[in-house]
């Protein structure tokens, strides 16, 4: 598969400079061959002012190469433990968020795949590595780690990430290609906002529900029912961000929670944190919220 040099188009840069750091973010629109896989390319480099910050379910996976300092993820205790990433990992589907530090700075290229995207360039059946992060010389051996070196012989942003898009799209194969049913499920999922019924979205698709939740689970790492809730708590969150008061109840109802409680159930399960007390919290993006 060709993948052409038209990357720069397809780029967006942010700068921030504010109480919670400085950085710069360049986000690369993916090529058409990868987008049916791949949802993002970024990179970010710079240095945040606080501590500790917590990555959120999203529905997605995510490739990452560390370009710059080291950096950690700390894994709960007791005792806690500072686990470092310096190369090439990989993290899987969540349904719990990651603590993360980066104390001496970062630099770091991430590629944010669909929920289904790993899968046919990693050639392993997704339930493997979901709720896993991994140096992805563990899934594909020592080889990987001269992608990490080549980039690091690329200064220019645009050329790193098309050499990052003609690696992916070298290793798609179609052995490993999304079932068509998975495929047509995950955009309804995702239209739906995690509201369409599991029932419901079986019967369109014409299988059983336990056979729909095992190609789901085969091919993306969670069943319909999961990634649904990791939906329907995006889009709760996506509107408390445009909110200038909070109507819990109403909030509850409009994202398909059964009522408040069950709301109240996924805020602890994907934060950490109360739905109140999730809101004292600064959040970096709209995917992490500043622990400390």
């Amino acid at each position: 598969m060709e993948i052409n040099g038209n990357q720069g188009s397809r780029i967006r840069v942010h700068d921030r400079d504010d109480a919670l750091g400085r950085w710069t973010v360049a986000w690369c629109r993916p090529h058409p061959a990868l987008a049916p896989h791949v949802a993002t390319l970024w990179y970010g480099e710079g240095r945040v002012s606080y501590r500790r910050d917590r990555i959120l379910p999203s529905g997605s996976s995510h490739l990452l190469i560390n370009l710059g300092p080291a950096q950690y993820r700390i894994e709960p205790g007791p005792p806690e433990r500072r686990i470092p990433f310096v190369d090439v990992w990989y993290s899987g589907l969540h349904q719990t968020p990651l603590d993360t530090e980066a104390p001496h700075g970062n630099a770091l290229l991430g590629v944010a795949l669909h929920a289904s995207g790993g899968r046919p360039w990693l050639h392993v059946d997704a339930e493997l590595l979901a709720g896993r992060v991994l140096p992805l010389a563990d899934v594909l051996g020592d080889g990987v780690l001269a992608l990490r070196e080549r980039l690091l012989n690329t200064p220019d942003i645009t050329a790193r990430f098309g050499l990052v898009e003609r690696w992916l799209a070298a290793r798609l194969d179609g052995r490993h290609a999304v079932h068509s049913s998975v495929h047509w499920g995950l955009q309804r999922i995702e239209r739906s906002a995690g509201a369409l019924a599991v029932e419901a979205l079986a019967r369109e698709t014409g299988l059983s529900r336990k056979h729909l939740s095992t190609l789901f689970r085969r091919q993306t790492g969670l069943t319909p029912k999961a990634l649904a809730r990791v939906h329907r708590f995006k889009s709760a969150l996506g509107l408390l961000a445009e909110a200038e008061r909070v109507p819990w109840v109403e909030l509850a109802a409009h994202c398909g929670y059964y009522d408040q409680s069950h709301l109240i159930r996924d805020f602890h399960a994907f934060t950490g944190y109360a739905p109140g007390e999730f809101l004292r919290h600064a959040r970096p993006d709209a995917e992490s919220v500043v622990v400390r």
